[in-house]
């Protein structure tokens, strides 16, 4: 694993004891399965699994006869999402820790469909795009899910206070924030039939709650941790009081942001970039 792999795997792993209670991962996450309409049976690939949202959901879709396989590179992730499916008394899935751009253990046209809820954030996407293109069997799905380029509000706020104290933070978002973005990574990836949708997610207010620890610890804002602590307390305080007054000013602008939902299968027939 190279260092930039590492690096995200060691985040995560520090996250992971409280990401099962984000709620609007939860929910984006369930809602990309939805739209997938698995079938009983189906075979399903979840890339950048995590703590499993996607893929609980999809091996609850795909029933005993289907099989569902999450992948990622943080073990820490990965024990919370075998510990919820154990609990959840699911044995038609299973959780692999390995980098979901590369995964000669699995034979060509393995899967029916391939989600990746929220990964690509992390994951190159090129690289990504082009192995779940060789796991789908012609015709199968390609699912992923991210955030329109300048949300969560709440991530954007954070960027904006960092601004103040001389970190500038590009947004994780701005490479696929778009639906013409994500059609057209879909599209170079040799999928055809590219679509997508696009829907607001609300966020909780524990969500909100939480914006803090989760944009800090965030991969994407690593340069604020090397703030000095007493600019770095400055900032915390900066943040929670901007948040507190978009509360009271735009509830529902902190607590909505849109999604996009991006579809595209494996073209059925042999043909250039197929």
């Amino acid at each position: 694993m190279d260092t930039r792999r590492e690096e995200i795997a060691a985040t995560f792993d520090r996250r992971a004891s409280g990401y099962r209670d984000s709620d609007w991962h939860r929910a984006s996450a369930g809602r990309l399965v939805d739209l997938c309409d698995l079938k009983p049976g189906d075979r399903v690939l979840d890339a950048g699994t995590g703590t499993g949202f996607a893929a609980l959901h999809a091996a609850r879709k795909v029933g005993q006869a289907g099989h569902v396989v999450g992948v990622d590179i943080s073990q820490g992730m990965l024990s919370e999402a075998r510990a919820e499916a154990a609990a959840s008394r699911l044995t038609n899935i299973e959780f692999i820790q390995c980098d979901a751009t590369s995964l000669p253990q699995f034979a060509d046209s393995t899967f029916d469909v391939v989600t990746a809820a929220t990964s690509l954030i992390y994951i190159p996407v090129v690289e990504g795009l082009r192995e779940w293109h060789r796991l789908l069997r012609r015709g199968g799905l390609m699912a992923f899910s991210t955030m329109s380029a300048g949300f969560p509000s709440a991530g954007r706020l954070f960027r904006e206070c960092a601004g103040e104290y001389g970190v500038l933070l590009e947004d994780p978002c701005a490479p696929l924030g778009s639906e013409a973005a994500c059609r057209s990574a879909l599209t170079a990836a040799g999928f055809g039939d590219a679509e997508t949708v696009r829907e607001p997610i609300e966020f909780s207010v524990r969500d909100i709650g939480r914006a803090w620890e989760s944009n800090l610890r965030s991969l994407a804002h690593k340069p604020v941790r090397d703030l000095p602590a007493e600019s770095l307390l400055a900032l915390e305080q900066r943040y929670e009081a901007v948040l507190a007054a978009e509360m009271r000013a735009d509830p529902a602008r902190l607590l909505t942001s849109p999604m996009l939902y991006a579809f595209a299968r494996r073209r059925a027939r042999r043909g250039v970039g197929t």
